[in-house]
């Protein structure tokens, strides 16, 4: 646990890989998202969001796995022998691993006979429940590290959001119209969040994040309100809020865990 949250004063305790899994986490949990959701209404387009689903969380658990420095000595069972609430990787383990059984099952059923009995309706409401704890994880994740200061409660809702608009800026490109609608509200709430994070921070903090991270932190926003706005080319604006969103989680995790002096 030491090795995930770092100590006090420590300065940078994690590296790409980490930042990696931050955003492969939220197109994980938001592409079994949208999976589970056009499960439950039956859509003809949701075989393939199964596909996604499964890949992004089969990728992201494997960066997660080998980025650890106990990746050989597969220590990381213990997350399904033990009960630590209070653990965000404990509910980051569970949360994909559910909507991963999910997804396995409901693509099996297409081969396996005895899985037929299963309904997909079942299957959609544990992947929705998976994947909503895989949305809320890396926020969580974030906030409860209180040695630094820039991860505040805004990661609670900065981190999900962003994840609905990268999964619906995917959708747009792969040809769901349907998904141009979500991915402006989306794209807005997450430049929302992007203005008035600074305000929410001390000082001190809003200083580091400016010092450190000003120009990638302009250039997400930029990227995130051209995809709000640019309604005539949709996959244009999913391509730009695509980036911008994965800038913008990048930038939180690598910044975000200096502390300069006074923090």
């Amino acid at each position: 646990m030491t090795e995930f949250y770092g100590l006090p004063n420590t300065g940078e305790f994690w590296h790409w890989t980490n930042a990696l899994h931050f955003v492969l986490v939220g197109l994980a949990g938001g592409m079994a998202f949208l999976a589970a959701i056009l499960t439950l209404r039956q859509h003809p387009e949701r075989k393939r969001y199964w596909w996604l689903a499964g890949i992004l969380i089969a990728l992201d658990l494997f960066v997660l796995w080998a980025e650890s420095p106990a990746r050989w000595r597969f220590s990381h069972i213990w997350l399904f022998f033990s009960f630590e609430p209070g653990a965000p990787i404990w509910w980051g383990a569970w949360g994909l691993s559910a909507a991963m059984a999910a997804v396995a099952l409901l693509l099996l059923k297409q081969w396996v006979r005895l899985l037929e009995r299963i309904p997909e309706g079942v299957l959609g409401v544990v992947m929705l429940l998976g994947s909503l704890v895989a949305l809320a994880y890396p926020g969580f994740a974030l906030a409860v590290n209180t040695t630094r200061p820039l991860w505040n409660s805004m990661m609670l809702a900065i981190f999900p959001i962003t994840a609905l608009l990268m999964v619906l800026a995917i959708a747009i490109l792969l040809g769901s119209t349907w998904a141009k609608r979500w991915e402006v509200w989306a794209a807005a709430l997450s430049l929302g969040l992007l203005l008035a994070y600074p305000f929410t921070l001390q000082e001190a903090a809003r200083e580091h994040l400016f010092r450190e991270g000003l120009v990638g932190y302009a250039l997400a926003g930029l990227l995130i309100a051209v995809a709000a706005l640019l309604f005539r080319n949709p996959r244009w604006a999913a391509a730009l809020g695509l980036a911008g969103a994965v800038g913008l989680r990048w930038l939180l995790v690598m910044v975000g865990q200096f502390q300069s002096p006074g923090l």
